[in-house]
């Protein structure tokens, strides 16, 4: 059309039923018209439709509108505040954007979402199906400002029922099912929910077996509320695989969530203690409790009792070297009916070997002192009740428990005595044939047949079960003449054997001279360094020292190399009439107080640190303490009177058991401060001169 058609032209119809309208006329003759509706709306029409409008009323309805090419609005604001946009189709693009989108919203550039200044409700994106935001189906995504200080804030994700399923919080820490995370990651759930699981699904598991599961859980369904775990290709004890609610190819406790795999899993239960490491084939049998912990314990294929440190159900075998307290240890030599009776014997360097009673050494170079000799029994001989002395000999079996009384053997009684002895020898120091006073004289006796012995007596031959004969000195080749007293006169003297240097030690009971009897030669001699005087002297011989404690609180120890005393604190300063048990398992046993108390003390031989206290089941003194090789006895004390109560202390786990009348002395009802002795059944090395 020509410019001359446009035009404005205005129309006000007044008195006519027509609108009241301007028409708008441009090049094209194509007119928009302003018309006033009879409810004082203006609209604005073209010949597709009305393009917008507005109205007077503030009140109700809709104030302002604009309409899309159907002639629907896509944008009307309503006298309430509603603003509807692209409410029939179409979009909304926010900042620049070339291309169009499909999005019914597109935002190019930052969007800022705030809760109302001064509210408490948080700042929500909801999102919900069928035309409604509320109810189930519905989830919001928030953030929950203004009802927290800063450090506390949190975003959100959270389903119609009001229920926090993911957070984050202002701090960097994230919740799931968990408003308040306590850590970088806080997972919240219920019984035999709370489980993290992560999956390699099978169309990344090169393997080709399907999917990689390894899960972590707290609280187990049908075991346990408080225990937890972690394991692979394994659900939480519940043959549902959850969050679905079928049931899993693989039923029973931890069912595989593959079955195409095995399981591997360990359990921490918390309530007793307990910790455990199992596993299931890839055929579904199940193997619980390989490995488990409890009470400080380890058990294989066994749940630890707290009996023992390792607990193991099944054969051991140990590829390599096996240590025990540092040393190594030996495998047992092969057995057959030709070791049939005999003796395990170790050399101490270069393994193990079977050897009989009165067999000479198979292996060169044996030098155990636990081992050297294997004592099967032992002597008490002496002691007194009241004020008579004896010279009583009792003869104990370690083997079956059994004490015999073999007589009035000892050529002297002897009330406060001790003893040493040797391989095949007893001696008993300071007999004087009353009820006190100081004496050289030592009394001998055989420890195979218990027999007294007088001096230039042949002497017990480890090649047989009798004498050699009566020449001394045809007996290994040991000169035997000299004389086996001591060179003071001793009451309630300390007595202590080394073993590993045949020779034994006494001191004390009135003399601080330091006599040794040397048994290969039975020659008594002075030793160049001094004890102490005082009596009642608990004396006990262990493998490279001598321990010694006497009723004054004095308390020393004598190097065998050299015989040299040093003083050091291992028992009691109140130790009255106690005495000592040594043992060949590292330790010995020692009273710390007086006979009316009961407190006693385990130290360690080798260097006289105390390792333990016990208190024994009665009070006791002046004991009769006689070593064994894996177990010693108390035979008889004082306890307010002289006594024949007995005693079998074991050695590898420190009990004392009280034991009947087959394992007391007998011949006198009362023997205290008797003098003891050990006896070997085997020697396995040529002695140490």
């Amino acid at each position: 059309m020509a410019n001359s058609d446009k035009d404005i032209l205005i129309t006000p119809n007044k008195g006519q039923t027509a609108l009241p309208e301007i028409k708008f006329v441009g090049q094209g003759n194509d007119p928009i018209y302003l018309r006033v509706l009879d409810d004082n709306t203006i609209s604005f029409e073209g010949s597709q439709g009305q393009l917008w409008s507005i109205n007077n009323n503030l009140t109700s309805g809709t104030i302002f509108q604009v309409a899309d090419i159907s002639g629907i609005p896509a944008i009307a604001v309503d006298a309430n505040g509603r603003i509807d946009i692209a409410g029939n189709s179409g979009y909304v693009n926010i900042g620049y954007n070339a291309n169009n989108t499909d999005k019914n919203l597109a935002v190019t550039g930052k969007m800022h979402i705030t809760s109302a200044q001064g509210s408490s409700e948080p700042a929500e994106i909801h999102f919900g199906e069928g035309g409604t935001l509320t109810g189930e189906g519905s989830m919001y995504i928030g953030y929950d400002g203004p009802n927290y200080s800063d450090n506390n804030n949190y975003w959100y994700v959270r389903n119609g029922g009001n229920t926090d399923i993911l957070t984050a919080t202002y701090g960097g820490a994230v919740g799931i099912r968990n408003n308040n995370p306590r850590t970088v990651l806080h997972l919240n759930g219920g019984h035999t929910t709370t489980q993290f699981r992560m999956t390699l699904p099978a169309a990344s598991n090169g393997a080709g077996n399907g999917d990689v599961n390894l899960q972590m859980w707290v609280s187990e369904g049908g075991v346990t509320w408080d225990g937890g775990g972690i394991g692979m290709n394994v659900s939480n004890y519940n043959t549902y695989s959850y969050p679905t609610s079928s049931n899993s190819s693989d039923n029973g406790y931890f069912p595989r969530l593959n079955t195409n795999f095995g399981a591997a899993y360990i359990r921490f239960l918390p309530n007793p203690g307990y910790l455990s490491f199992s596993t299931r084939n890839n055929d579904g049998t199940s193997y619980r409790d390989q490995i488990a912990m409890r009470y400080g314990c380890l058990g294989v294929n066994v749940v630890p009792s707290g009996s023992y440190r390792i607990q193991v159900t099944g054969d051991i075998n140990v590829t390599g070297k096996y240590y025990v307290n540092g040393q190594e240890a030996s495998g047992l030599p092969s057995q057959n009916d030709l070791t049939r009776g005999s003796y395990l014997v170790s050399d101490g360097g270069n393994g193990a070997f079977w050897q009989y009673p009165g067999q000479t050494a198979q292996s060169t170079g044996v030098d155990s002192w636990r081992y050297r000799s294997l004592i099967t029994h032992g002597y008490i001989s002496g002691g007194y009740k009241g004020s008579q002395p004896w010279r009583s000999m009792n003869k104990t079996w370690h083997q079956n428990d059994t004490t015999m009384y073999t007589g009035e053997q000892v050529d002297r009684s002897a009330s406060y005595c001790d003893g040493t002895w040797s391989d095949y020898n007893g001696y008993i120091h300071g007999t004087v044939n009353s009820y006190q006073g100081n004496s050289s004289h030592t009394s001998s006796y055989n420890l195979h047949t218990g027999i007294c012995r007088n001096q230039g007596d042949g002497r017990f031959s480890q090649y047989s079960y009798g004498y050699e004969g009566d020449d001394p000195k045809n007996v290994m080749g040991y000169n035997v003449t000299g004389g086996w007293q001591m060179n003071a006169g001793r009451n309630d003297c300390g007595c202590a054997t080394a073993q590993k240097e045949q020779a034994g030690y006494i001191t004390g009971g009135g003399s601080s001279t330091t006599n040794k009897l040397h048994f290969a030669t039975e020659i008594m001699y002075n030793t160049s360094n001094s004890g102490d005087s005082g009596d009642f002297v608990a004396g006990c011989g262990m493998e490279s020292r001598s321990y010694f404690a006497w009723r004054n609180s004095t308390q020393k120890y004598l190097t065998h190399s050299n015989d040299s005393w040093s003083n050091q604190g291992f028992a009691g300063n109140n130790r009255g009439w106690c005495k000592a048990l040594p043992t060949k398992w590292g330790h010995f046993y020692i009273g710390t107080s007086n006979n009316v108390t009961t407190p006693l003390r385990k130290v360690r031989g080798s260097d006289g640190t105390a390792l333990s206290n016990y208190n024994r089941s009665r009070a006791a003194g002046e004991e009769n303490m006689e070593m064994g090789q894996d177990w010693g006895y108390k035979l008889g004390d004082f306890n307010g009177q002289q006594n024949n109560h007995t005693e079998k202390w074991n050695y590898s786990n420190d009990s004392i058991t009280t034991m009947g009348f087959a394992c007391r002395p007998k011949g006198h009802y009362g023997q205290s401060s008797a003098a003891c002795s050990s006896a070997a059944g085997a020697v396995t090395v040529t002695r140490n001169t």
